[in-house]
């Protein structure tokens, strides 16, 4: 069985959710060596089965020129109108006519898989029939704490005491606003954000980000991800919508204690479990506060994180990537 597993613009999104995902497909796929499978990144190549991840002009080209040739598509839906909104100027206007054609695109896949079910839900309003959840997945091999590379990242940005981190491009929607305002309530802790800052951010985001208060730091792009979760000792994300949120499984694999928005993205991870949840900037600073103030709270989460992560494997995500390859190809 020879898979195609596409990504349109994958020099551009190379760092983005969705390139981390397809690579993840790509990781977990390989490691399954019972399997007699063939993987490609590239359409144009002869396959049995092509595997979109992105619903760009080329990607909807390539569907569809696969169905001419009577192959089995497999769309990926890393992108829904309702995560799109807040993410970079005018995005909010763009959401709008984005949902129609998510509508028509999703449909025409033969599998549509997605990484939630919160996003299972949003495509049944896309009128999707019977999408498939399958974890993005955490590559486990990579993530996990790193004592040197924390001394490193911690000298290379200053960086003392306890630190509260996010990580990720600070886009409106990740709630860098709730960020910073809940780290001007907590003067006695840093908080930095990891990740690449884009060009295309709102205005008022961008001054933010320019003229953070003295206990906050915007790094921008980092050379290796796991010194950033390594550095961090309270892993904590304000975000709005996520469709699952890569980023968590990462930080928890890194054994990084969780504070989440109480949002749907984030049913699969268990308030008071594997993470505290909140809404408010004040039930955020009273997280943070607890969980550096509460040893056994921290391990607690640390522990129930790491399980979560092992849950979400890359062997666990590949296993359930391969049954649907040979069901879709039987389909046909």
């Amino acid at each position: 069985m020879k898979v195609c597993i596409y990504l349109e613009m994958e020099g551009r999104l190379d760092t983005s959710g969705i390139g981390v995902a397809t690579k993840n497909q790509r990781k977990a796929l390989r490691r399954l060596d019972q399997f007699d499978l063939d993987l490609t990144k590239n359409p144009w190549s002869d396959y049995d089965i092509l595997h979109l991840n992105t619903i760009g002009p080329k990607s909807l080209f390539h569907l569809f020129r696969a169905k001419r040739k009577n192959k089995p598509v497999v769309l990926h839906s890393h992108t829904t109108g309702e995560d799109f909104k807040g993410s970079f100027m005018f995005s909010d206007l763009v959401s709008i006519p984005l949902k129609k054609y998510l509508g028509f695109y999703y449909t025409k896949g033969d599998v549509v898989l997605c990484p939630s079910k919160y996003t299972k839900q949003k495509l049944f309003e896309y009128n999707v029939n019977n999408p498939i959840v399958v974890s993005n997945g955490v590559d486990l091999e990579k993530y996990s704490f790193n004592k040197k590379l924390r001394k490193e990242y911690r000298d290379r940005y200053g960086l003392t005491g306890t630190v509260v981190f996010a990580v990720g491009s600070p886009f409106e929607r990740k709630g860098v606003e709730t960020f910073i305002e809940v780290a001007k309530t907590l003067p006695e802790y840093s908080f930095v954000w990891f990740g690449p800052l884009r060009k295309l951010q709102k205005k008022s985001i961008r001054k933010l980000i320019e003229n953070p208060p003295d206990n906050v730091k915007f790094t921008g792009k980092v050379d290796n991800v796991v010194g950033a979760y390594s550095a961090g000792d309270i892993f904590f994300l304000p975000s709005y919508n996520e469709n699952q949120g890569l980023v968590v499984l990462e930080a928890a694999a890194c054994e990084r204690p969780l504070i989440l928005r109480d949002i749907p993205g984030f049913k699969y991870c268990r308030d008071k479990t594997e993470c505290l949840k909140g809404e408010s900037e004040q039930e955020f600073k009273k997280h943070i506060d607890s969980i550096a103030r509460n040893k056994d709270l921290r391990d607690r989460l640390v522990s129930n994180g790491l399980e979560l992560a092992n849950r979400h494997s890359l062997e666990n995500t590949g296993e359930k990537l391969i049954k649907i390859y040979k069901e879709v190809l039987n389909s046909k």
